[in-house]
């Protein structure tokens, strides 16, 4: 950690004792009293990260041997005084740009702008000092915009300025941006999977664009978090582009979920096994089911010893004549208040067709990836009421049974 001498009268040592007796004092009780001393503890803090700014600038200057064993001066800061890689560079940076920043710094002092609004304009006169096209540097207008502007929107009126200044150089830092794009996709012991990843400004506009209509909550009884409503939306985004046919194809045919089982599975008998899906293993009865419901179906018959004696044709269910009336007639998921589109929509058999139930009109509905997983998976129940529309019923609560130890002897 950065720390300053250990000498009697040093300056640094007084304002660690001071931060000291401040740190000690009582909270204030008043929001208007906890409110000002917010604001000036932070304009303080403003100030002192314009100093460290200006020592940073300071030491990036010295001779390498001073930063020896560091790739860098960046790389010094953030391993000796604790900080992160960002926070190293925007203090070089302001340090560095604080001769053209004269008026800034002023409106830092009087607490008129705060130390991020400084560090983003520091590191747009750099950019535009440093371009091709470099010219005697403004600090005014985008003062003018700090002082208006919250940060957020601050950033993209100084990303305005450099694009307007020299738009090749602004497409060529997008363009870097694209190529770190990456994405880590890692499989845990038990074939859980893990996300990862980094994307630039577009590539994670158009991937939260996509997500988004998804990833809304399904009405005010959805209890589902924000990052459990993404996760959803991811599944079911990747779901739709395989059952739409919008991947390529591999090997001349459909990329397809892949479920082997029997027909026990299929119809939920005591004992039976799991089904298998290729590329993660065992899944329960009730997901091989779903899938089932709207699914190619090709019948093996195995002999004792496993070898293959028969393979049927593959059948679509339901077929493609019965998925076009379904289409037109539900035209959508029939989940009470979904909107999901028909597109996103898979058909569900009222009765499942392995335990009896036929593929017709009367026994099918469209229904959202969500909520087919909540008939199936969830145990929630479809009825059809007595004006023809779909109810929705919750699957009966249950209290399961707790082993206990037996009651001890009583005492003698």
């Amino acid at each position: 950690m950065c720390s300053g001498a250990d000498d009697d009268g040093d300056p640094l040592e007084a304002l660690r004792s001071a931060v000291a007796l401040v740190a000690a004092q009582r909270v204030p009780d008043e929001p208007a009293a906890l409110r000002d001393h917010l604001i000036r503890l932070r304009q303080t803090s403003d100030l002192l990260e314009v100093h460290f700014s200006r020592l940073a600038a300071a030491f990036a200057a010295t001779p390498e041997e001073e930063w020896q064993g560091c790739i860098s001066p960046i790389q010094w800061l953030r391993l000796e005084c604790g900080v992160t890689g960002s926070t190293a560079w925007k203090a070089v940076c302001v340090g560095e740009q604080a001769p053209v920043l004269t008026q800034t710094l002023d409106a830092v002092a009087a607490g008129k702008v705060g130390f991020p609004h400084l560090a983003v304009l520091a590191g747009t006169a750099q950019a535009l000092r440093e371009s091709k096209t470099a010219t005697a540097f403004d600090e005014r207008p985008l003062l003018t915009q700090a002082l208006a502007h919250p940060l957020a929107r601050f950033r993209d009126d100084c990303a305005q300025v450099r694009h307007a200044h020299d738009a090749a150089a602004f497409l060529a830092e997008q363009s870097q941006d694209a190529d770190y794009r990456r994405l880590e996709t890692r499989t845990g012991e038990d074939r859980l999977g893990f996300l990862n990843g980094w994307f630039d400004v577009v590539g994670w506009a158009t991937i939260r664009t996509a997500l988004d209509p998804l990833a809304r909550r399904s009405g005010k009884d959805d209890p589902r978090s924000r990052d459990r409503r993404y996760a959803d939306a991811l599944v079911e985004l990747a779901e739709h582009s395989l059952n739409a046919g919008l991947v390529p194809r591999v090997g001349g045919q459909r990329p397809h979920l892949q479920v082997t089982t029997t027909l026990e599975t299929l119809a939920g008998a005591p004992g039976a096994p799991a089904g298998v899906l290729e590329g993660a293993g065992p899944i329960a009865g009730a997901t091989v089911q779903r899938v089932a419901c709207d699914a190619n179906v090709t019948r093996l018959v195995l002999g004792l010893d496993s070898a293959v004696l028969d393979v049927s044709r593959t059948h679509r269910l339901p077929g493609l004549a019965t998925r076009r009336a379904l289409r037109v007639r539900d035209s959508g998921c029939v989940w009470p208040g979904c909107d999901r589109a028909v597109s996103w929509t898979a058909a569900h058999h009222l009765v499942h067709w392995a335990k009896g139930g036929a593929t017709e009109l009367d026994n099918l509905v469209l229904l959202c990836h969500r909520h087919h997983g909540r008939v199936h998976e969830g145990g929630w129940q479809l009825v059809r009421g007595d004006d023809g529309r779909m109810l929705a019923v919750a699957p009966v609560a249950t209290v399961p049974a707790h082993a206990r130890a037996p009651d001890p002897a009583p005492l003698e």
